[in-house]
């Protein structure tokens, strides 16, 4: 499929597949993977982010990065659940719903998510 612009491999794959009812689906995922997107941040949600960003591991991920991550971040918090999520959801993917974020986060890579994470509005990468 790389021909058709998308790539990721079968980790891409398997990430999205549960979110695809037509194969043209998978396009508009990479885009959320790869390309630039618009990271929604509430005000509200600044300082969890920037904590985010400041607690996001070093590369390599693996399927394990998010819930370590996501542990730490609750701990320093004291968010969880949907008050802990949303924003990260919103912030990595542009949108509320979508692929785990366990399987995404790995495919985004370390650059790409500290620059949604810090985005204060528009597009990034």
């Amino acid at each position: 499929m790389q021909a058709a612009g998308i790539g990721g491999g079968e980790a891409f794959w398997l990430a999205v597949r549960g979110n695809l009812e037509r194969l043209e689906d998978a396009r508009i995922w990479w885009q959320v993977v790869a390309g630039p997107i618009e990271p929604v941040i509430e005000p509200d949600d600044s300082d969890l982010l920037a904590t985010a960003a400041s607690l996001l591991p070093p590369e390599p991920w693996d399927q394990d990065t998010w819930r370590n991550w996501t542990d730490k971040l609750k701990a320093a918090t004291g968010r969880k659940g949907r008050q802990l999520f949303m924003p990260l959801r919103l912030a990595l993917t542009g949108v509320s719903s979508g692929p785990e974020l366990g399987q995404l986060l790995p495919l985004l890579g370390r650059s790409n998510a500290l620059a949604r994470l810090s985005a204060p509005s528009g597009h990034c990468a």
